[in-house]
């Protein structure tokens, strides 16, 4: 899976190239991960080009929320389509993570 990862300063944005899905989605967290382990104290996940959430999906979310927080970070969502946002707000995860 390509993902596109840009960085200005402390603020690092993540964008999957394709759907977060079973087979991948390790795979985006760790690259999160090797980012907040580096000093990024800002996690944007860009998700232009993801539009259905999986489980899975949610939990990586609330891993790394967790994670950046306990650094004194913020994690963020941009780009989300509606039916996203409904997930989210189902699962209040709407109160823990930032949507721009």
């Amino acid at each position: 899976m390509e993902i596109i990862i840009t960085r200005e300063g402390n603020t690092v944005t993540v964008k999957p190239e394709e759907e977060i899905h079973f087979d991948n989605y390790k795979e985006v967290e760790a690259k999160i991960a090797e980012q907040i382990n580096t000093g990024a104290t800002e996690i944007v996940l860009d998700l232009e080009n993801v539009t259905t959430l999986y489980s899975m999906t949610l939990g990586m979310f609330n891993k790394i929320a967790a994670s950046i927080s306990e650094k004194g970070g913020k994690f963020a969502l941009m780009n989300i389509n509606s039916d996203i946002r409904k997930v989210l707000k189902a699962t209040r995860l709407d109160k823990i993570i930032a949507v721009r």
